[in-house]
Parts: C-alpha cells; sequence; structure tokens
C-alpha cells in the first residue's frame, strides 16, 4: 500500500453525518479522500474491507496510508478537528472526479433506459450487496447508498464501492460475535435493486455465479490475511494477532459463510423476485 505525504493545506471537509473527511493533496500529486478517527479501529475496518473488496474484484478507490502534516489543517476552521488525530496515519482513498455518488434523488435517472442500459456491470450492484452480508456492513441501505457511479471516456457507467466504516457490526474488535444483516441494512431491499434486477431473466444464473464466487473469493480472503494485515501501521495500536484471529473465527466458518449465502438468497426473493 502506498505510503503518502500531504503538501498542501487541506483543500474542504466533507460535512457528513459520519466521518467527515479531508480532501488533500499528497506527495504523489493526486488528490485524496483521506479519513482520520481517534478510534484506529474504524480505519482498520477501512483498510481490511478495501483489501478484501479487491479480492472480490468490486470497484474500490485506489488506497493509501497518509501522513498528514498538522500545519495544513486550518482547526481554528474545522473546531471538530483535534491535532492528536494526526498523530497516527490516516486512510486515503483517491477522490475520484467525474462520479456521481448514488442517491434517492437518482432514481428517476436509473429508470430511464438509455442511462441504465450504459451501466456495464449491474451484477456489481448484487455483488457489493453480498460482500456486505458477509462482513456484516451495517452502514449500506436504502438511506445511504455508499456508491458512486463513474462515467468513464465511453460513457459507461459502473459501480464503486465507498465507506466502510461500519463493518463487523460496526465493532471490529468483535468481541461479541458477529450478526447477520437485517432486512433494513441491506441495497437489495430498495427500489433501486428492483429496476436493476426485476426483469432481467438471467437473475437466477447470476444469483448462483454470485453464491460460487462468495465461497472462492472468502477463501482467496483467507488465504491473503496474513499480507493484509502487515498493511496495518504500528501507530494505530491494532492488536494485530487478536483481531486476526477473531476475524477468521467470524467471518471465515463455514457456518457464517452458509448463513451468508441462505440471507442473500432470502433477500433476493424477498424484495426482487416478489
Amino acid at each position: 500500500m502506498k505510503q503518502l505525504y500531504t503538501i498542501q493545506k487541506v483543500h474542504k471537509i466533507f460535512e457528513t453525518g459520519g466521518s467527515s473527511p479531508l480532501l488533500v493533496t499528497c506527495n504523489d500529486y493526486n488528490e485524496w479522500v483521506c479519513k482520520y478517527d481517534k478510534f484506529s479501529n474504524y480505519l482498520f475496518n477501512e483498510l481490511i474491507a478495501s483489501e478484501f473488496a479487491k479480492i472480490w474484484d468490486i470497484n474500490v478507490p485506489d488506497t493509501a496510508l497518509i501522513k498528514v502534516d498538522k500545519e495544513h489543517v486550518p482547526f481554528e476552521k474545522y473546531t471538530s478537528l483535534q491535532p492528536y488525530y494526526f498523530d497516527k496515519e490516516c486512510f486515503g482513498s483517491l477522490y475520484i472526479k467525474e462520479t456521481m455518488e448514488v442517491n434517492l434523488s437518482l432514481i428517476p435517472l436509473f429508470k430511464e433506459k438509455s442511462f441504465i442500459n450504459k451501466i456495464s456491470n449491474k451484477e456489481d450492484f448484487l455483488k457489493i450487496a453480498f460482500f456486505d452480508i458477509w462482513l456484516a456492513n451495517e452502514d449500506r441501505s436504502h438511506n445511504n447508498f455508499n456508491l458512486l457511479i463513474k462515467f468513464d471516456e465511453n460513457n459507461i457507467k459502473f459501480f464503486y464501492a465507498i465507506d466502510h466504516v461500519n463493518i463487523l457490526n460496526t465493532s471490529s474488535a468483535l468481541n461479541y460475535g458477529i450478526a447477520e444483516l437485517t432486512e433494513e441494512e441491506t441495497i437489495i431491499n430498495t427500489e433501486l435493486a428492483k429496476i436493476l434486477f426485476s426483469r432481467i431473466r438471467g437473475l437466477p444464473l447470476i444469483v448462483e455465479s454470485l453464491v460460487e464466487k462468495m465461497y472462492l473469493c472468502t477463501i482467496n480472503c483467507q488465504n491473503k490475511i496474513d499480507e493484509i494485515f502487515s498493511l496495518v501501521p504500528d501507530s494505530w495500536l491494532i492488536d494485530k494477532e487478536d483481531y486476526k484471529e477473531k476475524i477468521i473465527t467470524n467471518i471465515f466458518s463455514d457456518t457464517w459463510k452458509k448463513s451468508c449465502e441462505n440471507n442473500f438468497r432470502s433477500f433476493i426473493q424477498s424484495f426482487i423476485v416478489n
């Protein structure tokens, strides 16, 4: 993973209901969306989710660990920021231009045939939903898609998944085990899911293919677990061995995977087929 540092003053803060990340320029001369936090486990969640997503072949922004120079942070302007947030590396996602954030206001656009026909990877919507079920991501739903639509040079649109702070039931410590997502915590239970898939005759084949990929991808994720944990910086003060053991016990068990498969199939049947 890239190790970068800021070279200019912070450009802006994204005022969100959650982490309120910063937009910064780093020594690679690119702009990055930079997440900081007083609780390192949230940064840890972002890191492991992004690495797992790459193995699942899910579009996510390029990632980096970013050292933010405190002299570049206007603390007098952004009073919610504290200097000690930047004693450790921050988690950075490459700022992707020419994107739109998916929200309810875009639903009429998705209903236009000329728009939806240009989405090149509709199946990724369901893959991301399945990924969320596996990682127990409680923060991607009808109220907060945490998806971007990207336009490439051929005007083909495709999905990017962002913001994975709330995986593992919002607690990467996993002290209480792991719980299935509810019907209100999945993007399968959305009007957009029905628009994308309710008229697709090949939906059963798509589902079977994604179930097969889930088992293969989770095996690959487990095989890469040591490599992924080696990316976690010491400054986050994460007990890597403890976290690793709990993650392996919870999300890589055969029982959990089967539960995820059943949950995925049930959501498809309830909210798209019916």
